[in-house]
């Protein structure tokens, strides 16, 4: 009897997906200028009307490319827009939105409002830069849960909208892949690690990834990561096609990769933009 209710209880929990991947808060968090970051408040609309939050960073002087930037899964823009804080005094500008259901944004996450968001968050973008008339290249980058979006959208708008690169760090490919480590991770629920797949789905995923090529894929991933498994990331890389390069962080935990050892991923990874200009 009490295995029969911590096994529905468990099945429950899956199959409304909100426990294990959306943890939207609603409260501000952090304001950027305490650090001295200029911003713009920006609101845009989903595709079903409902309205979305964003901030707007400009760059530093001459604009030499722009980021979209997909977030993790907890809190919201006002915590998350610290990662790539750095990024406007190197001369990159940055658009970080939150999902359906985070910060401001009307709607509820789930995986096609949070993929839906990020269309728009990518045409908002482009329309920006046309009407600033930059010419400069958009990135997208995703962070954690961001990443496996931001590979979504970049899939499904490659065609629409052109962008130069797709940097995901700390993620993965597969929901169902990411629930199962989950449930691995606790001695009371590895024993349903079976049940991932028979309730999740991957309808949103990131399916066929090689066919981002040409577009460079980047893949980071922290080898200390205790939140997604570094083999998630290994699996995001083995799925694509050249050109694409993983970088392994030694040091690496979960969020962290512009961070650990003194920041040195920052101007690695701007040396590699470079040579995409």
């Amino acid at each position: 009897m009490i295995r029969s209710l911590l096994i529905s209880s468990l099945l429950v929990g899956l199959s409304g997906c909100s426990s294990l991947f959306y943890y939207p808060a609603k409260q501000q968090f952090y304001d950027p200028a305490k650090i001295s970051l200029k911003y713009q408040d920006v609101s845009f609309e989903s595709s079903d009307g409902k309205k979305l939050h964003a901030w707007y960073f400009p760059a530093v002087g001459p604009s030499k490319g722009s980021f979209l930037f997909f977030h993790g899964n907890a809190e919201n823009l006002t915590s998350h827009f610290v990662g790539l804080h750095w990024l406007p005094a190197a001369g990159y500008s940055f658009f970080i939105f939150d999902y359906p259901g985070y910060g401001k944004s009307e709607g509820d996450a789930t995986q096609q409002s949070t993929v839906d968001a990020g269309k728009e968050a990518l045409r908002w973008l482009a329309k920006q830069k046309r009407e600033q008339k930059e010419k400069d290249p958009i990135y997208i980058y995703g962070q954690s849960l961001g990443g496996n979006i931001a590979m979504r959208v970049a899939l499904e708008m490659k065609t629409e909208i052109p962008f130069r690169a797709v940097i995901v760090d700390g993620s993965f490919l597969s929901y169902r892949s990411v629930a199962r480590s989950v449930l691995a991770k606790n001695w009371f629920t590895w024993i349903f690690q079976p049940i991932a797949y028979l309730v999740m789905s991957n309808r949103y995923a990131p399916e066929h990834l090689e066919e981002l090529s040409p577009i460079p894929l980047f893949v980071l991933h922290g080898q200390k990561d205790p939140v997604v498994p570094l083999e998630q990331g290994q699996q995001i890389f083995s799925a694509a096609k050249e050109p694409k390069q993983m970088w392994i962080l030694p040091q690496g935990h979960h969020g962290d990769s512009f961070f650990t050892e003194n920041g040195i991923y920052r101007q690695k990874l701007l040396i590699e933009l470079e040579k995409l200009q």
